[in-house]
């Protein structure tokens, strides 16, 4: 598997179909405003991806995506933890995110419940917090520092 960091159209758009096959938010993702990555197998094509919004020292996990055929390797476990990685290259404090589905997966990750309202208000300011997720989806936070 490889990794790679998005920084051409082609590949994002890939990512985006990826998405929209698994019946994730993408319509409101841009490259312009974070860091993504893509994941490859052996012959090229993206089997996984994810992302980070960064908002003022915090980031915004966005977009964790594994094809279905691909599903139960570790995939998932493998982005996350590379871009918490790549977020504590950086001066992000905290990551937070939203979700629906995934709760317990990411709790083995390290996140924990945090309360929608002490989000700080640079993270509240995304898509994803004022339009994408509804609010009975699970908020999380892993603290970097």
């Amino acid at each position: 598997m490889e990794a790679r960091v998005i920084t051409s159209q082609n590949t994002f758009d890939k990512v985006l179909e990826l998405l929209r096959e698994n019946k994730l938010p993408a319509e409101d993702i841009r490259l312009s405003i974070g860091l993504f990555i893509s994941y490859h197998d052996d012959a090229g094509k993206i089997v996984g991806a994810g992302g980070l919004e960064f908002y003022s020292g915090y980031a915004l996990l966005r977009s964790v995506v594994v094809d279905a055929s691909m599903r139960g390797q570790s995939i998932g476990k493998d982005i996350v933890n590379d871009l918490l990685s790549r977020a504590n290259q950086t001066s992000t404090r905290a990551v937070y995110l939203l979700t629906e589905t995934a709760h317990d997966f990411f709790v083995k990750l390290g996140f924990s419940d945090i309360e929608r309202d002490a989000v700080p208000s640079e993270v509240k300011v995304s898509t994803e917090f004022s339009t994408v997720c509804p609010l009975s989806a699970s908020v999380m936070i892993y603290r970097i520092r």
